[in-house]
C-alpha cells in the first residue's frame, strides 16, 4: 500500500515536538532530494544526500554534527517547514534533537547518567504530547543497548481512538549525544506493526556517525557520487 504525503501529514500532525532550544533548520526544497547533493556546508542546518540504497541525512547544528543512513526504495520529505519528516517506503520518520538543559537543567550537577537523562526526556515529551492531544497517554518503555554499547530508550503509546484512523501507535527511540538527546519517531498502523516500527528505528540509528567537526556536505556528496553504482 502506498501512503500519500497528504494522508501522512494528517497522520503525523500530532507528533510535532517542541524545539524552542534550537535555531531554525534549513534544507534544500526537494521534491526529489537529489537537489541536496549540491548543498554547501552549512553550520546551523541539515541536508540529505541521495545514496544507492536511500539517502544520507546530515545534521550540522550548534556543535552537534552527525549523519544517519536511511534505507528505502522511495523516500520523500513531508511538507512541514518547522519539523523534519520523511515518508520511507510507507514508514513515517521524524528526526528531532533537544538540548538536555531544556528538560534537565541540573543534569551535570546531579551527574545524571544516560538512562536518567532519557527518562527525564521521555517524561518531558510525554507531558507535551498529552497537552497536544488533550488526553492522557499510557507509555510503554523498552531499554535498549546499541551495538556501540550506548544506552538507548524505546517507548511508545497508543493513539486515542478519536485520532487513530491513520496511526494507531507512536514509537520513539532516543539516545544521548553530547549535550543533546537525539530522537527518532515513527508510527504503527495495520500496514506496519509496532515490531516493524521498532526494527525500522533500530536499523536507522545503527548507522549513526558522529563527527567532531561540521560535515562538509558538498565534499561528502561528491565522494558518495563518485562511488555510486552507474
Amino acid at each position: 500500500m502506498r501512503i500519500t504525503a497528504t494522508n501522512l501529514t494528517v497522520a503525523v500532525a500530532v507528533l510535532f515536538i517542541a524545539s524552542l532550544s534550537l535555531p531554525p533548520i534549513y534544507s534544500s526544497p526537494i521534491a526529489s532530494y537529489q537537489e541536496a547533493t549540491a548543498a554547501p556546508q552549512q553550520e546551523g542546518g541539515w541536508a540529505t544526500i541521495k545514496t544507492d540504497d536511500g539517502m544520507l541525512f546530515v545534521w550540522n547544528v550548534r556543535g552537534l554534527y552527525f549523519s544517519l543512513a536511511v534505507k528505502g526504495r522511495e523516500i520523500n520529505p513531508l511538507d512541514d517547514p518547522d519539523h523534519i519528516f520523511f515518508n520511507v517506503d510507507g514508514h513515517v520518520l521524524q528526526i528531532q534533537v533537544a538540548t538536555i538543559d531544556k528538560f534537565a537543567p541540573n543534569a551535570k550537577e546531579k551527574k545524571l547518567n544516560d538512562r536518567a537523562i532519557l527518562a527525564a526526556h521521555r517524561e518531558w515529551e510525554s507531558k507535551y504530547i498529552e497537552g497536544l492531544l488533550n488526553s492522557k497517554i499510557s507509555v510503554r518503555t523498552f531499554n535498549a543497548k546499541l551495538s556501540n554499547g550506548n544506552d538507548a530508550s524505546m517507548w511508545q503509546f497508543d493513539m486515542p481512538e478519536a485520532r487513530n484512523s491513520e496511526a494507531q501507535k507512536q514509537l520513539y527511540l532516543t539516545l544521548v549525544v553530547k549535550d543533546y538527546v537525539l530522537m527518532l519517531n515513527t508510527t504503527a498502523n495495520p500496514a506496519n506493526s509496532d515490531g516493524d516500527g521498532r526494527k525500522f528505528l533500530l536499523d536507522t540509528i545503527a548507522s549513526l556517525k558522529i563527527s567532531p567537526t561540521a560535515i562538509d556536505i558538498k565534499k561528502l556528496s561528491e565522494s558518495i557520487r563518485a562511488t555510486s553504482k552507474p
